[in-house]
């Protein structure tokens, strides 16, 4: 009996502090969506596309294995050309870059110059002699739904 009346008056003090206080507050994702990637330009279907979305400039000058990119993928080639779809991205300041892998050794070759041998690209479609300014490449990724094209060179 003396547990039937504990019960009811903790339910009783359980509703009274929801009326007071309100329905309890749902931790809320930050806003994002989804970004859509598509390349185009690689000369052949051979090896992978590597593409890396990079959400700060540390992450964009950086040298492989010193900071890894904000999320990174390696797509197959088709016809020339290779797309991807970002899901769940929170809105923000980003930047591309992508390169074509063609022998498959998970680096951008280069020759003894450090020019490139295979070809790349960047979001904004940017190009100069070396790797573009961060703040050249960067655009701002603010709607439910975007897309943007990057051609290799």
């Amino acid at each position: 009996m003396k547990n039937i009346q504990y019960h009811r008056v903790f339910r009783l003090c359980g509703l009274m502090l929801l009326l007071i206080f309100g329905t309890p507050v749902q931790a809320k994702e930050p806003p994002g969506g989804h970004l859509v990637v598509r390349i185009n330009g690689f000369a052949n279907d051979t090896g992978k596309a590597m593409l890396a979305l990079i959400n700060s400039v540390g992450q964009y000058e950086t040298r492989k294995g010193e900071e890894d990119p904000y999320r990174a993928v390696n797509l197959s080639i088709k016809n020339g050309r290779a797309s991807y779809r970002f899901e769940n991205i929170p809105y923000g300041e980003y930047a591309v870059k992508v390169f074509h892998d063609e022998n498959a050794n998970g680096k951008l070759d280069t020759n003894f110059f450090g020019i490139p041998k295979e070809s790349y690209g960047f979001s904004n479609n940017v190009r100069g002699v070396g790797v573009p300014d961060y703040e050249e490449a960067k655009f701002d990724f603010s709607e439910k739904q975007s897309e943007i094209t990057i051609i290799v060179k």
